[in-house]
């Protein structure tokens, strides 16, 4: 005599899957413990699962450019932002933050220690902050003989500084890529959304 396996519908274990999520974001707290105790993560750029918030103390940026863009959120494509681009930046005070609605959690980095950033190319919603500039240029380009309008988007208005300086930054950001930075005092954490 045999035993027969039967199949009976497919049901999703909520307790199963709850499992599953908070193994992944536990595996990726790890990640991120790990680029904190080594204090260096290389190439991390950051996108295509919608908005996320990065507020700070104080930014302080050498080789400043400015110049308009578009970025794919997590539900809607071709969202106008403002690119900035920073060839080294020192960020106090730095704090990163997205919210997950379907798990009702917002998941925060924290560096309590100056961030060093370099090679820093940001896609921003909205920009809010005190912000001082060095040698500041600000220019309109003519753009009749571009035909893509990204393109076109990117190259008609610019500015650039040799130096900026942000304080009580709050960035709405769909994209953010840094070539090198330093994460001392790094904390990441949960909070229950409210």
């Amino acid at each position: 005599m045999t035993a027969e396996s039967i199949i009976i519908g497919g049901q999703t274990v909520k307790k199963k899957l709850v499992f599953a999520l908070l193994g992944g974001f536990l595996f990726l707290g790890s990640l991120l413990a790990t680029f904190g105790i080594t204090g260096v993560a290389v190439a991390a750029p950051l996108s295509g699962f919608g908005e996320f918030t990065v507020k700070f103390d104080k930014m302080v940026g050498e080789g400043f450019q400015l110049y308009g863009g578009v970025a794919d959120g997590a539900t809607t494509k071709n969202n106008p932002v403002a690119v900035n681009a920073i060839d080294k930046a020192t960020i106090n005070g730095l704090e990163i933050s997205k919210e997950i609605p379907a798990l009702g959690i917002r998941v925060v980095i924290t560096s309590d220690k100056p961030v060093v950033i370099n090679g820093l190319l940001q896609k921003a919603t909205m920009v809010n902050g005190d912000a001082k500039f060095e040698e500041l240029t600000m220019s309109e380009n003519y753009i009749a003989d571009i035909k893509d309008p990204r393109e076109a988007i990117a190259k008609e208005f610019t500015q650039s500084a040799n130096k900026i300086t942000i304080e009580n930054g709050n960035l709405q950001t769909l994209y953010l890529f840094q070539k090198t930075v330093s994460l001392p005092g790094m904390k990441v954490y949960f909070e229950k959304l409210k």
